[in-house]
């Protein structure tokens, strides 16, 4: 079904439809989100019946991330160039199946298979949320739609969290994967027949491929890259071990681990709702082409850092409020940080393709997280290190969002050095 055809950035489409678009690209990220916190919070059902130890509970945590770490560039590379309705569609889709896949496991190995298989699936989907909301978003909706976007992952790891536990203790955790894979494919179908139709490569006037040495000697590159990359060890370290931080911390079973992890997840989504549309109202009037949105960024990882106070926490009261108040702050930061690259992005057509390189790095050390974790957990038998240790990484990425992305960033090299 072809509705229109998918506008430029300089133009801005109906509002009634642009939000349509908007809400299934949320959707999208709230999918991919539940079906990662299926996982994690199913973990201690998988670990007991494969016989895993902490350890090798981290790496399956993270098997999903080994194929979407590689995979974040190329798929980026190709959204560029089929468009964001097929990608968007096939993305899915494939992720959906492996979810299905996974159900059928019968032992490590093939379980793991179907993670990596479902890494390949996820790969573009960040990609995919940046482009939508440069191709779709008036400059003043930038920021807050992709907080937004990004407010799919508190959402998604909330429901997934609940839904998932609920799933888990009375059927089992096979049939919330197969569930939530079933969902997927659903929303693969909607996506295909309500995005507009998009130009054919040969239809297109040229495309080009990004300059990887041209970025890499942009200091304003890195001053997106790394605070995405001190965020994303955050993000990754909460959505693969919460609910089992939840169990150990407050001593609770499984159904009330999945509901105290989508409680602190739902307060983090509607804090970061007003996170991004208070960051959009500190920027308003700055010259954004400039990176003024750096001090937001900046701003909002410094109260994203208060997750290094947890361990100092025994009551529910405090804990799920001050997780809520850490983990919004970290959406509301990554969101005005990828909000940040389109700002600065010279060659806007390429945003897909930067944003894959990006998250190349990101998803990088967000690998690390759930291993780490694993390893000192097994050694010190609490989270107290690991708390600290991601706060410090977190500040980290505090004072390089502040300090260096002040130039526009370029992914093709200026005609001077071609000639």
């Amino acid at each position: 079904m072809s509705l229109q055809t998918t506008p430029q950035s300089d133009t801005i489409p109906p509002r009634s439809f642009r939000f349509v678009i908007y809400a299934l690209t949320i959707a999208m990220c709230v999918i991919c989100y539940g079906d990662r916190a299926a996982l994690s919070v199913g973990m201690p059902r998988i670990a007991q019946e494969f016989a895993l130890t902490p350890a090798e509970t981290g790496w399956v945590l993270s098997s999903f991330l080994w194929s979407y770490f590689v995979l974040n560039l190329p798929s980026a590379i190709v959204l560029d160039r089929v468009g964001v309705r097929i990608v968007g569609a096939a993305a899915v889709a494939l992720w959906s199946l492996a979810m299905i896949l996974g159900s059928l496991a019968a032992t490590v190995p093939a379980f793991i298979a179907t993670r990596v298989l479902l890494g390949i699936g996820e790969a573009p989907t960040f990609s995919l949320g940046n482009k939508v909301v440069r191709a779709w978003a008036p400059v003043h909706e930038r920021g807050v739609m992709m907080t937004a976007f990004i407010c799919g992952i508190p959402v998604g790891l909330a429901g997934g969290a609940a839904a998932g536990a609920w799933l888990v203790a009375h059927f089992g955790w096979r049939t919330a994967f197969s569930g939530l894979g079933a969902l997927g494919l659903v929303w693969s179908v909607v996506w295909l027949l309500t995005h507009p139709e998009q130009k054919t490569v040969r239809e297109q006037t040229h495309f080009t491929m990004l300059s990887v040495p041209t970025l890499f000697r942009s200091s304003a590159f890195w001053g997106v890259v790394i605070p995405q990359c001190c965020a994303n060890y955050a993000n990754f370290l909460l959505m693969s071990w919460l609910p089992v931080i939840m169990r150990q911390t407050l001593h609770l079973d499984l159904m009330q681990s999945g509901a105290y992890t989508a409680y602190a997840y739902l307060g983090a989504a509607a804090i970061s709702v007003m996170a991004g549309k208070a960051g959009e109202t500190l920027v308003r009037g700055h010259p954004l082409h400039r990176g003024a949105r750096r001090n937001v960024v900046c701003l909002y990882l410094v109260l994203a850092s208060l997750m290094g106070l947890l361990p100092l926490v025994h009551s529910a009261s405090i804990l799920i409020p001050l997780l809520a108040v850490s983990m919004a702050f970290m959406a509301g930061g990554t969101g005005a940080n990828m909000a940040l690259l389109a700002d600065l992005l010279v060659e806007h057509e390429l945003l897909g393709s930067v944003t894959g390189l990006t998250l190349t790095f990101s998803n990088g050390l967000g690998i690390i997280a759930p291993v780490m974790t694993g390893y000192l957990v097994q050694a010190t038998g609490n989270f107290r290190d690991v708390f600290y240790i991601t706060a410090a990484i977190i500040l980290c990425g505090a004072v390089a969002a502040r300090f260096v992305p002040r130039r526009p960033i370029h992914a093709l090299p200026a005609r001077d050095d071609i000639a």
